[in-house]
């Protein structure tokens, strides 16, 4: 029996020592992996969001900001036009028709060449009541559709003004 307690004290003994040993070789390994000495900037938290989830919401806040000027300026313009419609009306029933150099000039702040168009039937329909000759007449309009935007001089617009600058210019020859 005291042949086993040896053997057996003897391969715990072994077990031991290979244990410690093991133990201090992976210690010596791990100095350099210490948990307190590992940089964290290389690790984020789990549920921290990555940066093309920042970037899609900074792209969603962007788009709802450039959505809310697109309708603030949709609104804004369809409140100069009703104000523009409103001094056409009451430039349409005024006896005097004085101001058509304002009317041409209202009509291209708003930078379309089918208001201006618009504005400029009108006030060849008025004609009669203006008190500028035709060729004058000719001028001011002509003078008022250069200061649109190149864009809106599209070629329906830019044809029909010239019909009717034409027509202007006719009986003055």
């Amino acid at each position: 029996m005291l042949f086993f307690l040896t053997i057996f004290v003897l391969i715990l003994a072994a077990i031991t020592f290979a244990f410690v040993a093991r133990r201090s070789r992976r210690e010596r390994h791990l100095s350099d992996y210490d948990p307190l000495n590992i940089d964290a900037s290389q690790f984020r938290p789990l549920f921290m969001p990555s940066e093309e989830d920042l970037a899609a919401v900074e792209r969603e806040k962007q788009d709802a900001i450039d959505a809310e000027l697109r309708e603030n300026e949709r609104r804004t313009r369809e409140k100069k036009l009703a104000n523009f419609e409103e001094f056409r009306q009451t430039w349409r029933t005024s006896g005097k028709k004085e101001n058509a150099g304002e009317l041409l000039t209202r009509a291209v702040e708003f930078q379309n060449g089918e208001v201006f168009l618009e504005s400029v039937k009108m006030i060849l329909d008025e004609r009669q009541k203006i008190e500028l000759s035709d060729e004058d007449l000719a001028q001011l309009i002509e003078s008022h559709f250069w200061l649109l935007p190149a864009q809106e001089r599209t070629p329906g617009v830019t044809f029909t003004i010239n019909q009717e600058l034409k027509t202007l210019q006719k009986p003055a020859r």
